[in-house]
């Protein structure tokens, strides 16, 4: 395995960040902007699966659109793990880069972990329902604000979204650096901030979500 990393590593790296921005890191943010209709009303919630679901090939979307992707990119950041070493200690990258490139791979593998949960958790008691010729029960909103009923998935949910949205926040970072789109101190440091502004998007509306679900007037712990 080192032997092939080591022969690969160019090819690996730049796919690893290539779908980390594309299609994983898009679908994160379509995703927390879908989810923030939670924060409107549970109609408007709702509108999201019973609208996606008319969508034609969805399952073909789904599994060869997100969850492959996902897997891929996860398998990836994998072997990058398992072949990298954590550099945290070594000056001359730079504070930032040292601790990013550190937190990147923990919260890789934490993600990994987080999204396997939530998938089973909502994706999957959809898809069921719809195998049975039930998809018309489906209650994304009662979904979610059951789960989140619990303080301790709540703040799960709260930490899954800081996250995520850290995680691909950085990786723009590193998607610049590493395709030669950053190439002076100024530029990267400006990765640095649009990453981080990004990232602060996704957190807005994963954590407005979780309001809407929580806390709203029409949510029951409102």
């Amino acid at each position: 395995m080192r032997e092939f990393y080591r022969r690969n590593y160019f090819l690996i790296r730049r796919m690893h960040s290539l779908s980390g921005i594309i299609p994983v890191g898009v679908f994160f943010l379509i995703h927390m902007f879908l989810n923030s209709r939670a924060g409107q009303g549970r109609e408007q919630y709702q509108w999201v699966p019973d609208t996606l679901d008319q969508v034609p090939l969805l399952p073909v979307i789904e599994i060869g659109g997100i969850l492959l992707p996902i897997l891929f990119h996860a398998a990836l950041g994998v072997v990058i793990v398992w072949q990298g070493e954590i550099n945290s200690h070594k000056p001359a990258l730079g504070w930032y880069s040292n601790h990013a490139y550190t937190l990147q791979r923990v919260t890789g593998v934490i993600l990994f972990v987080l999204i396997a949960i939530h998938v089973w958790q909502t994706w999957w008691v959809h898809t069921s329902l719809k195998l049975e010729g039930r998809a018309h029960e489906f209650d994304i909103f009662g979904l979610m604000e059951g789960i989140l009923g619990s303080n301790g998935w709540l703040v799960a949910y709260a930490l899954f979204v800081l996250i995520a949205a850290f995680h691909f926040g950085n990786g723009i970072y590193n998607f610049c650096y590493k395709w030669g789109a950053t190439t002076s101190k100024s530029s990267q440091r400006w990765a640095i901030v649009f990453g981080w502004a990004v990232g602060l998007i996704g957190v807005v509306l994963g954590w407005y979500s979780l309001w809407g679900l929580r806390f709203s007037p029409w949510a029951g712990g409102g």
